[in-house]
């Protein structure tokens, strides 16, 4: 849990808009003009019902002008004013979305398996600006409202401190009223919220999963599923409006009880006291005024509570538990390859049954090494652990006679490339997809992709190298994906290279060239390979043959062959298929 989770979401979403303040302190200073020109409006429309009537009082002329001239200063604020205060949004909002990214590229690997794609486009994207857009649309109206309420309560306590204090005698009940529809709101906006994560969960399913939808005919399966998350979005959407849709009738109830009792009072006391009518209008014109300003601020409740939900739902991604680096060393150059288990075992967060247990097994540098064995025997959570990706509950994983744990975490990644059979690429050129976050070498560029038989393929795209692929390399094929990987892997060109069920998507062809690529930097490069189909590691220095988080049995292919243990079964298993 982040330290930071137990401080007020309002100072923590603070910290984004004080590197601009001088932006929000120039906001308010134009919205303090704009109340100053407010609060003359009382002041002339009492003096025009007093001494306007006298003849030859003032020109008439003056009166459009004194008008015109005080709408026009208060147009120049009000627009100096909302300015000033989107400068200040949208800088705040790219810091705090910078947060969010910088929050989410530390995470731990646990929490990505729980977290939907979804869910982090909204909070990092749409979040942000909405917390901040709506923050700050109340505080404007806290402005260009709340300053004149204060101007006009001052204002009334010079002209008759008395009615004014009787007027404030609302003001408790009024609060107490806000504070149960407040609470409501709070309640169904968190709701809502989640809900709607839950809907923008489901549309990115659809969006990710629809060759599986058609291939099983079910549009009218997920379009269901979509109906019933967007009625309780719905559902929640209008318990929250209709509960602020009582913010505003109660708090006027409120206040015409108020402002009946107070225009009794002023004219018990006009007809009392013998008060002129220009007080009198000055006083209710300013009331008024004072009630309009009240009644717009009242409305600022719901959307001030609506953000507060969205920002604790935002924030929370900034506490997530962050990946655990405490590992301080570096290694002196590039690792040689040689790594070694030592009776690690490996349980994950709610599983029965140990991953690995106690597994001890090297790969020597240089060498090409198998893992073979099926589902759930444990290969996966061996490179899982190999890339810093979890710690062992128990044993030690050495590089180089270094422990893994005292290593860094960028130190530890830097020394592997891997391809695995979950392909990710991004939304950009072949040629950044394949030098990602490395300097560009144009001839660099084409050996790996001449080593990955796909520079063939590239030659004929409308841009050659620089052509977009799409999201997640969406406008190629399986097989075209499946290399631009390898191509990626090989480009780092780190001293231990990994893959994972890299050729599984290749065609025999295809396949038969990225071996004999592979092949080229064999005894150069630490190679770990987990094959499902045996025949691509018939050549291998060594294979581990794994079962239940345990080494079954360890040799080359002729070795094991001639053992007639497990790995002979698995080649006559994959032979009788074929």
């Amino acid at each position: 849990m982040s330290q930071d989770s137990s401080v007020p979401v309002s100072r923590r979403l603070g910290r984004y808009v004080y590197p601009y303040r001088w932006g929000a302190v120039l906001t308010i200073v134009a919205y303090l003009g704009v109340a100053g020109t407010e609060l003359m409006l009382p002041k002339l429309i009492g003096y025009a019902f007093g001494e306007g009537f006298a003849k030859d009082a003032f020109p008439l002329w003056m009166v459009p002008v004194v008008l015109v001239g005080l709408y026009v200063v208060r147009g120049l604020c009000n627009f100096a004013g909302q300015y000033l205060f989107h400068w200040t949004i949208a800088r705040s909002v790219l810091d705090f979305r910078t947060a969010l990214v910088e929050a989410l590229l530390k995470l731990d690997a646990q929490v990505y398996t729980r977290m939907q794609p979804g869910t982090a486009v909204t909070k990092v994207v749409n979040d942000p600006q909405q917390i901040l857009q709506i923050t700050g649309d109340v505080g404007m109206a806290l402005l260009r409202d709340g300053l004149p309420a204060i101007g006009l309560v001052g204002y009334l306590f010079h002209l008759n401190w008395q009615l004014t204090l009787l007027a404030l005698v609302v003001a408790p009940l009024l609060a107490l009223v806000m504070k149960k529809v407040n609470r409501r709101i709070r309640l169904m906006s968190s709701r809502s919220y989640d809900s709607q994560l839950v809907l923008v969960n489901k549309v990115d399913d659809i969006t990710r999963a629809w060759r599986v939808v058609r291939q099983f005919g079910a549009a009218a399966f997920e379009r269901q599923r979509f109906v019933d998350a967007a009625q309780e979005v719905r559902r929640y959407n209008l318990k929250a409006a209709a509960a602020a849709a009582m913010a505003q009738p109660m708090s006027q109830l409120v206040a015409s009880v108020g402002l009946s009792f107070i225009i009794c009072a002023a004219l018990w006391q006009a007809r009392a006291q013998g008060t002129g009518v220009q007080q009198f209008a000055e006083f209710i014109a300013a009331l008024l005024l004072l009630i309009s300003k009240l009644r717009h601020l009242s409305d600022l409740a719901a959307p001030l509570t609506r953000a507060s939900v969205v920002a604790q739902g935002c924030l929370a991604l900034m506490d997530a538990p962050k990946e655990a680096d405490t590992g301080t060393q570096e290694l002196p150059g590039p690792a040689r390859g040689d790594i070694s288990m030592d009776a690690v075992r490996l349980t994950y967060p709610g599983a029965a049954q140990p991953a690995l247990d106690g597994l001890t097994l090297a790969f020597g540098a240089g060498k090409t090494t198998a893992l073979v064995g099926a589902s759930g025997a444990g290969k996966s959570s061996i490179i899982h652990l190999l890339l810093g990706f979890g710690h062992p509950d128990g044993g030690h994983i050495r590089l180089d006679g270094a422990d893994v744990a005292a290593l860094s975490r960028a130190a530890l990644r830097r020394q592997f490339a891997v391809v695995s059979q979950d392909i990710v690429l991004f939304d950009d050129s072949v040629a950044a997809n394949i030098a990602y976050a490395q300097p560009r070498d144009e001839a660099r560029l084409e050996q790996v992709l001449r080593a990955a038989h796909l520079w063939d393929f590239v030659q004929t795209l409308p841009e050659g190298v620089e052509t977009p692929v799409g999201a997640n390399g969406s406008k190629l094929s399986g097989g075209q994906r499946q290399r631009l990987a390898i191509a990626r892997a090989l480009y780092k060109d780190a001293p231990i290279w990994i893959f994972d069920e890299a050729t599984s998507a290749l065609d025999t062809e295809s396949e038969r060239a990225v071996q004999q690529a592979l092949s080229l930097w064999a005894g150069r490069k630490t190679l770990i390979v987990i094959a499902h189909r045996l025949s691509t590691i018939r050549d291998a220095d060594a294979i581990h043959v794994m079962g239940a988080g345990k080494l079954v049995e360890t040799g080359t292919h002729a070795e094991l062959i001639a053992r007639d243990g497990a790995y002979a079964a698995m080649v006559r298993a994959q032979a009788g298929e074929a």
